[in-house]
């Protein structure tokens, strides 16, 4: 359940609103580029050329380069990506560069096995499998170097906290399907992975700015060396968004949507082990101050050592402050995470991999409504240990078996146990299965929110369960033609439901739902000339949800989200020369449903919401030096404006709009 539901008008009416005087929004519009533009203006060409080479570009690689680039996502090692036996999809630096993506979830449209759908200038909705809404999109994990961006709140992610400046990132892991046994509660649907760059690899001045009829963004970077061991990168960033369109013509709410964020991060080595220390602090608003304002920050520190008998130890820690305000809410969370993990090999053959996890939250929430809770402030733990083995039966059949116990001061101890084969048919050719155990533990909206007469507390609501079944297939047809398949069903039980007191209010959350979904991801890349590449994407999802016997369902099945039938991308990038580049996309998405309960036998039925659209994006880069790259960008070009996400009961709904943008690259 996201904030702004909890106040009887979350996006109140402020028609006449100015945006300061000309001179203050001169500044705010183009403050986050300006800089940049002036800090690469003093970039050296020699400072540019020590960018360091070492990350690799996967749109110049072979068919069989790409299948062996090696991931950590699916077995919390390095593996080639030929051989995860997982729905994985790899978003690479190249592909978030060549798409034009201004940030993270606009990056995220990339990933065929992922259902991204914009509310505003500043929220999105995004899961895999399923339970994609404001209210439902609570079973994704989302990591930023190791680093969870869940929130204990209402068991989601607040995408409008989160700024990554896109020429950072070196890949995105992207799994659908569960990742309870190796990420815990809450990768119940899927887990992103998202890695940025070692600072070896921005040496010097790194400078990205774009501007455009709707985002304004700007990134500079610098990295040195400390003596011979270590190395350093410093950053700055800053973006505008401009505001969506209401659909209600009598809502004159500006959502726009700006900020700033600064880090750092070091990296090195010392007497053979390596380690890591990084951190952000970042402040974003709407214009007014009103509808949203989110800031905070974060540290995280990692070592790792290899030991005498070829095992691998690392351990993390991380402090993380979130903070956001919306009308009449405060709510403040502080994180604190300590893991440590040993990959190490037994009996031979058999790859282990094993550690443990101590999280802490204290969250507190402030509300000027009467929805909140007896005790606005509260300290929520978990720990949790695990353990996973892989090992080979014959030479060509993999087996991998783990487990997770999780104990959280909310729900107590939940188990997630993982099984998968994996058979290599040749080496072009891997065919896997899996049976997965993952659950949701209870947020404090599940447990403790209340307001009197309407909503009473739920001390009783547990953890929602799923029984995950997969098969896969992931193989290199033609020498220029590679393919992805993903099965699934997934059995779903003990899903939230808004049940009521003796058939009246006040209303409690209870596990009255269940039910189950199936589907199939497909995925591939065809390399129809050196210079030109297609790659296909498509996605299907079904879902059949009931009511288990003796209960209700007030919010009318609002926790299984609002999902389309299906998903088609087609992404086309051509290199006509060794200096111009010619990409486009293509995405259809069906229209949305909800379900509806009918009758004196509540009978299922179904109603659109959103309407389904097809859209294209296009992007022009000519690289016009060394290292210097502009662009010219457009999204969403088929239509004026089109709707995504259509839920009034957490936000007015807007229309996301048609527009063009023009980049400066440098460093890549």
């Amino acid at each position: 359940m996201r904030l702004g539901r909890l106040c009887l008008n979350p996006w109140p009416e402020k028609s006449g609103e100015s945006r300061g005087s000309g001179m203050a929004m001169r500044a705010r519009y183009f403050g986050p580029f300006a800089a940049v533009v002036a800090g690469y203006c003093l970039a050296s060409p020699g400072a540019l050329a020590q960018t360091a080479t070492t990350v690799a570009d996967l749109s110049r690689l072979s068919i069989d380069e790409l299948a062996n680039v090696e991931i950590e996502s699916v077995s919390k090692r390095p593996e080639p990506l030929s051989q995860a036996a997982a729905a994985v999809y790899v978003i690479s630096a190249d592909d978030i560069r060549r798409s034009g993506a201004t940030s993270l979830p606009e990056a995220l449209r990339l990933a065929p096995n992922l259902e991204v759908a914009r509310i505003n200038a500043y929220e999105y909705t995004i899961t895999a499998r399923g339970f994609n809404s404001p209210e439902a999109s609570n079973k994704l994990q989302v990591l930023i170097d190791g680093r969870s961006v869940y929130s204990p709140l209402g068991s989601t992610v607040f995408w409008e906290g989160i700024d990554i400046p896109m020429s950072q990132i070196v890949r995105i892991e992207v799994i659908s399907g569960p990742g309870g046994t190796l990420y815990g509660a809450n990768a119940v649907n899927g887990v992103i992975n998202v890695i940025t760059k070692g600072s070896a690899d921005t040496q010097g001045f790194v400078v990205d700015a774009a501007a455009g009829s709707t985002d304004r963004t700007g990134t500079a970077s610098y990295g040195g060396a400390i003596g011979d061991a270590a190395t350093f990168r410093l950053y700055a960033t800053g973006f505008d968004r401009s505001a969506t369109l209401a659909v209600d013509p009598t809502d004159h709410t500006n959502d726009a949507w700006h900020g700033g964020q600064v880090g750092f991060r070091v990296d090195g080595t010392q007497d053979g082990n390596g380690f890591t220390v990084q951190g952000d602090l970042y402040n974003n608003d709407t214009y007014n101050m009103f509808l949203e304002r989110a800031w905070g920050g974060n540290a995280l520190a990692r070592w790792s050592t290899a030991l005498d008998d070829g095992s691998t130890l690392g351990v993390k820690a991380y402090y993380d402050q979130d903070n956001r305000v919306e009308p009449g809410l405060k709510d403040l969370v502080t994180t604190y995470d300590v893991q440590a993990q040993e990959n190490t090999t037994l009996w031979q053959n058999h790859q282990f991999v094993w550690g443990g996890e101590f999280r802490l939250f204290r969250e507190t929430l402030v509300s000027d409504s009467i929805f909140g809770f007896a005790q606005p402030t509260a300290t929520i733990s978990l720990g949790n240990a695990f353990v996973q083995d892989q090992f080979p039966i014959t030479s060509d059949l993999k087996a991998t078996f783990g487990i997770k116990l999780e104990d959280n001061s909310l729900s107590g101890l939940d188990y997630m146990p993982n099984g998968r084969l994996a058979w290599q048919a040749n080496a072009d050719t891997l065919f896997w299965a899996a049976i997965s155990r993952a659950v949701r533990t209870p947020s404090r909206i599940d447990r403790d929110l209340e307001a009197p007469g309407i909503l009473a507390p739920s001390p009783d609501f547990q953890s929602e369960k799923l029984i995950a079944y997969e098969l896969g297939y992931r193989g290199q047809i033609t020498s220029n033609f590679t393919l992805s398949v993903s099965t699934f069903y997934n059995d779903y039980n003990d899903i939230r439901s808004d049940g009521l007191t003796n058939g009246g209010f006040p209303i409690v959350f209870e596990n009255g739902i269940q039910g189950d979904t199936y589907g199939i991801e497909v995925w591939g890349e065809y390399r129809i000339l050196d210079w030109w590449r297609l790659a296909p994407g498509f996605n299907t999802l079904h879902k059949d949800f009931h009511l288990k016997p003796g209960y209700a369902d007030f919010s009318q099945f609002e926790s299984v989200g609002e999902d389309p039938a299906y998903q088609a991308q087609l992404r086309s990038e051509m290199d006509v020369t060794s200096a111009l580049e010619v990409d486009a996309t293509l995405r259809d998405v069906d229209h949305v449903t909800r379900d509806l309960l009918v009758g004196p036998n509540e009978v299922v039925t179904p109603y659109e919401v959103v309407p389904s659209y097809i859209e294209a994006d296009a992007r022009i880069g000519w690289r016009i030096a060394d290292r210097w790259e502009l662009s010219l960008e457009g999204d969403n070009l088929l239509h004026n404006r089109h709707l995504e996400v259509n839920d009034p009961s957490t936000t007015t709904p807007r229309y996301i709009q048609r527009a063009f943008l023009i980049s400066l690259h440098t460093g890549f």
